[in-house]
């Protein structure tokens, strides 16, 4: 499988944020969003007409943050009953990794639909700790296309 060269490095400086607010690409509110594309007239089953935005995400120190996962194309969507999401390769993850949710909610909150139901978006939360900044974690985006196509792309996260 292809790789894509995504870091989420959890660093901060006086220009990307602190404790009290958002930070680089976060909001105030601690969400931080990457942006999911299927190229048009390309099929998602080819993991290089996938693009994932921005490919580097800066979190800030301090907090814990939400990382929102969105599906911009139409006729896209995470299904939690086709096994789709956000899925981590090494299970531990250091604990920084928490409440894995399909999520139609902008900033990742829980939304009121039934649990089964497929979504835009999909979401971990994140403890942000500073004993794991500038560690990787690998995972692979799973979503389910149109006509049920299953479209996978496998890039990384790094703390700090």
């Amino acid at each position: 499988m292809f790789l894509a060269a995504i870091a989420f490095p959890w660093v901060a400086s006086a220009q990307t944020g602190n404790a009290s607010g958002g930070g680089g690409h976060c909001g105030a509110k601690g969400s931080c969003k990457v942006t999911i594309d299927v190229a048009r007239g390309a099929s998602c089953t080819v993991e290089s007409s996938i693009d994932v935005r921005p490919d580097s995400v800066e979190m800030g120190r301090g907090e814990r943050r939400t990382v929102v996962w969105k599906l911009t194309a139409p006729g896209y969507e995470f299904c939690p009953a086709n096994g789709d999401g956000i899925q981590f390769k090494d299970v531990g993850q250091d604990f920084q990794f928490y409440d894995p949710r399909a999520t139609d909610d902008d900033d990742g909150d829980d939304d009121a639909s039934a649990p089964a139901r497929c979504r835009k978006s999909f979401r971990w939360k994140n403890k942000n700790e500073a004993h794991t900044w500038g560690k990787r974690y690998a995972y692979v985006i799973r979503f389910t296309g149109p006509n049920g196509a299953v479209c996978v792309k496998d890039p990384w996260v790094r703390n700090g």
